[in-house]
C-alpha cells in the first residue's frame, strides 16, 4: 500500500470550485459537516450544467445546510478556447442539474451569485493569505487557471489545489483516456498542471472504487434532515444514469465521484499516493484531456503532482455516511 499523506491536525481553509451537480452538492455536503474544513466559499464553473444553473444550484445546496453565510461566486460559462458541451452533463443530473428536486433558493435572491468574477475572486482570497488556502476543485479548471493567469503568484500562494479528475490505470468516462473535467477545457487543466503550484489529484483510480451501498443510501434517507432529503432526491437521478450506462446494477448504490476529494481533505490516510509528473494532453482529438502520469525514472521530469492510485472506499463510504447522517 502507498503512503498516504498523513492526517492534519489543523484547520483547513478551503474554497470550493464546482459545477453543482448532484455529486457536488454530496461533496460539498460532506465538507461542511466535517469539522477540519472550513469552507470560506463557493466558486462556480461550467460544466453538470450552464454554470448560473451550477451556481443557484450551490446557494440551494447552502440554503439546505444552513449555511448561506458562504458567498457564491459566479465563474467561467465557457473553456478557455473551446466551445462549451451543448448538452451539458443534464442527462446524469436532470435538467436542474440537480435531480430535478425543486429545493427553493434563498429568499430575496436577485443575482445567482455575488457581483465579482470566481476568478477574481479566488485570486483575492488566495493572496490576502498566503500558504493558507486550499482550493478544492470539483468541476473544470476554467477559474483556477484564469486565477493562475491573473496573478503569477498565485501557485506559489496556494497551500495546494487538490483536484477531482484524471484517469491514469483506468479507462476515462467521457472518452477511452479522458476524465470529464480535463476532457471539457483540457488547455485550462494543462495551465494547472504545469503551473507549479502543489497539486492533488482524485481522479477516477480512486472514484470508481467508492461506493454508497443501498443501506448507506436508506441511512442517508431516514436521518430526516434537510440536505438529507435533497441528498435523497437528487441521488436517483445519478443512479438511474450509471445504470443506464452500465457503470452500475440496478440494485447497487451510487457514486459521488467528486466527494472522495473531501474526504483527502479530512482524511489522506484513507488514500494511497504517489508523486508522478502529470502532462495533460490538449492536441490529439482522441486522447484529448488524457492524464499522461510517470513515475520519477531518468529522463522524468521532477515530480508535479500527488496523483491518489489507492483508497480504503469501505471507510471514506462510512465516513461520508456518518458525516452526511450527523
Amino acid at each position: 500500500h502507498l503512503p498516504g499523506k498523513g492526517s492534519r491536525s489543523k484547520l483547513q481553509r478551503v474554497i470550493i470550485d464546482t459545477d453543482p451537480g448532484i455529486d457536488d452538492a454530496a461533496a460539498i455536503l460532506m465538507a461542511l459537516a466535517s469539522p477540519e474544513l472550513s469552507v470560506d466559499a463557493i466558486t462556480t464553473v461550467f460544466g453538470n450544467g450552464p454554470v448560473d444553473r451550477c451556481t443557484a444550484n450551490a446557494r440551494r445546496v447552502l440554503l439546505a445546510a444552513g449555511r448561506t453565510d458562504i458567498p457564491v461566486y459566479q465563474g467561467a460559462a465557457k473553456p478557455l478556447v473551446r466551445p462549451p458541451n451543448a448538452g451539458w452533463a443534464l442527462h446524469i443530473h436532470g435538467d436542474d442539474a440537480l435531480g430535478n428536486t425543486g429545493f427553493p433558493l434563498p429568499a430575496g435572491t436577485s443575482q445567482p451569485g455575488e457581483n465579482r468574477h470566481a476568478a477574481l475572486e479566488l485570486v483575492d482570497r488566495v493572496m490576502a493569505s498566503p500558504g493558507e488556502i486550499t482550493i478544492v476543485a470539483l468541476g473544470r479548471l476554467t477559474n483556477v487557471a484564469l486565477a493562475l493567469s491573473l496573478e503569477h503568484r498565485f501557485a506559489q500562494s496556494v497551500a495546494r489545489i487538490v483536484v477531482m479528475g484524471g484517469a491514469v490505470y483506468v479507462p476515462g468516462n467521457v472518452s477511452p483516456v479522458a476524465s470529464a473535467n480535463l476532457y471539457e477545457d483540457p488547455e485550462a487543466a494543462s495551465i494547472v498542471y504545469s503551473s507549479g503550484a502543489p497539486l492533488a489529484q482524485v481522479g477516477l483510480d480512486v472514484c470508481n472504487n467508492v461506493n454508497i451501498s443501498r443501506a448507506q443510501l436508506e441511512q442517508i434517507q431516514r436521518a430526516g434532515k434537510t440536505t438529507t432529503r435533497l441528498l435523497a432526491a437528487a441521488t436517483p437521478s445519478l443512479h438511474d444514469s450509471y445504470v443506464e450506462r452500465g457503470l452500475l446494477k440496478e440494485e447497487e448504490g451510487v457514486r459521488y465521484n467528486d466527494m472522495p476529494a473531501i474526504a483527502f481533505m479530512v482524511d489522506p490516510d484513507l488514500f494511497g499516493c504517489s508523486d508522478m509528473f502529470v502532462e495533460i494532453e490538449t492536441h490529439s482529438p482522441t486522447a484529448r484531456g488524457q492524464t499522461v502520469a510517470q513515475r520519477a525514472g531518468p529522463g522524468v521530469p521532477p515530480p508535479n503532482v500527488t496523483v491518489c492510485l489507492e483508497v480504503d472506499g469501505d471507510r471514506v463510504a462510512r465516513l461520508f455516511t456518518e458525516r452526511i447522517v450527523g
